[in-house]
């Protein structure tokens, strides 16, 4: 799952990874909540599971409070799973709460597992968090 610097952004920005979602996964935080969206995504991608679960909100139903569990979870999602495409639907952003409609083109083994999402954000000592997201 690692990638090279050089090759395009899972997130399908048209940026290489390199200045585009790597930046999040090494550690500087998203200014946005698309950004951070976007970093998830490739973060799925590429099997970055530290960075999924640390910027999931403590709040968040999606949390484990199994650590290792939840990481072995995260962890077999992403090997199974061909992360093919990302489109951005709408977003809206005020200073504490964003949301980001999206549509996330996946397949896993031979299945289409396509969905389409409305996810929550919210900021969380000056970084925005994943929370909750309903899948439409």
């Amino acid at each position: 799952m690692s990638i090279s610097p050089n090759q395009p952004c899972p997130c399908k920005s048209g940026k290489k990874y390199k200045k585009c979602c790597r930046v999040y996964h090494d550690g500087q935080p998203a200014k946005t909540a698309v950004n951070l969206m976007r970093s998830r995504y490739s973060a799925y991608a590429v099997g970055e599971v530290d960075y999924i679960m640390k910027t999931t909100h403590p709040a968040s139903p999606h949390r484990l409070r199994d650590a290792d569990r939840w990481r072995k979870e995260i962890a077999r999602f992403c090997g199974q799973t061909t992360f093919e495409d990302l489109t951005i639907h709408e977003d809206s952003e005020s200073e504490m709460e964003a949301h980001v409609r999206f549509t996330a083109t996946l397949t896993q083994g031979d299945q289409d597992a396509t969905f389409t999402e409305d996810s929550r954000f919210l900021m969380l000592d000056g970084q925005w968090r994943y929370l909750s997201a309903i899948v439409n």
